[in-house]
Parts: structure tokens; sequence; C-alpha cells
């Protein structure tokens, strides 16, 4: 019996730095594949008419995930990698145990960082992000539940050390750090 390749779910509040992690585990960890669900979730709005609102709550949302991610597992060569900021308790666990009734192997990571920290991120953003530290707070505080354990500290860790810190959880290897300023950003803009 071959044991299923791992899905590795990174969640945490926006502006916490989840995608560039990724992108990071998955330039340093050969054969993964960077499953983006946002892509998903932009190719939903446009088909589905007077749809507004947050993408997760379509009603199709969950079942195309858990079809897209099964078939994306069969073809991969190695890990799929699957940054994607869920904070919904019940549709966190529908999907998660969706997931894993399906054959499955899921290890799910929550980023956190101090709040000072998450909102210098957010304004560095492009386009900046202005939430209020009460709003961060509370983000911050819904992703400390027991329900999103294991949780990596992302305060001022960079890409690549939680990238290390998630490999050796799982017992990967990583391909050795490459000390290119601003690679992860290369990257992405060559998936484009």
């Amino acid at each position: 019996m071959t044991v299923p390749l791992p899905i590795i779910w990174m969640n945490g509040p926006f502006g916490i730095g989840q995608t560039q992690a990724a992108q990071v585990l998955h330039t340093r960890l050969p054969g993964s594949f960077l499953f983006d669900p946002e892509e998903m979730g932009r190719a939903l709005k446009k088909l589905t008419p007077r749809f507004s609102g947050d993408l997760q709550t379509h009603p199709m949302w969950i079942p195309l995930m858990l079809d897209a991610l099964q078939f994306a597992v069969k073809q991969a060569d190695g890990p799929l990698i699957v940054p994607m900021p869920l904070t919904d308790v019940a549709r966190h666990r529908r999907l998660l145990s969706g997931l894993k009734d399906r054959g499955m192997a899921v290890h799910h990571y929550t980023l956190l960082a101090p709040v000072e920290v998450v909102q210098a991120r957010l304004r560095r953003h492009d386009p900046p992000v202005s939430w209020e530290a009460g709003e961060v707070e509370q983000r911050l505080k819904a992703f400390s539940g027991e329900a999103f354990a294991r949780h990596l500290t992302a305060g001022e860790c960079s890409p690549d050390a939680i990238a290390e810190e998630i490999a050796a959880d799982l017992g990967l290897t990583l391909k050795p750090a490459q000390k290119e300023p601003l690679r992860w950003l290369k990257a992405l803009g060559s998936r484009r």
C-alpha cells in the first residue's frame, strides 16, 4: 500500500507571510506543488452570477477544493503546499476532515505573530491593508485556538526559517537556502 503524499496547509491571518513561506518551502522541496486556492476562488467569482462576499462561503468552494486537492495529490510528485487563511472553525473542520476521509494526509500549520508585526506587514502590502489593532487581535485570537494547532511563531522568523521548521517537523529534506534577495518574488512572478 502506498502512503499518500502529504498536503501541507499553511494557515494564518492575512499579512502573516504564509504565501512567502509556502513559496520558499516549494522552491526548496523537490517535487512539491504549490496549490493556490485563491485561483479557484477567482474562477468561482467569475463563473457565479450575483455572488459577492467571502469566497470561502460560496456553496461550491469546499466541494471543489476537496475534488481539486484530491486530483492534484494523484498527479503530484511530492507534497502539495496550500497557503490559505481559513478562520471559520466549522469550515476548517469540514475541509480538513473531508480531505482525511478521502485518504489524504493533511499537516496543518498556523503562523502567528505579535499584533504589531502583523500590522507592519499589512502596511507594507501592495496595496496597503489598514486593519485596526483590534481587528488584527481578533483574527490572531481566532487562530490561536486548539482547532488551528500546530502553531508556528512567524514574528521575526524568515520564510526560510518557517519552511525549515515545517520540513523538520515532517522529516522532509530541503535543498539549501538560496541567498538571492527577493527570490520568492521572482519565483511567484514566474508562476503567472
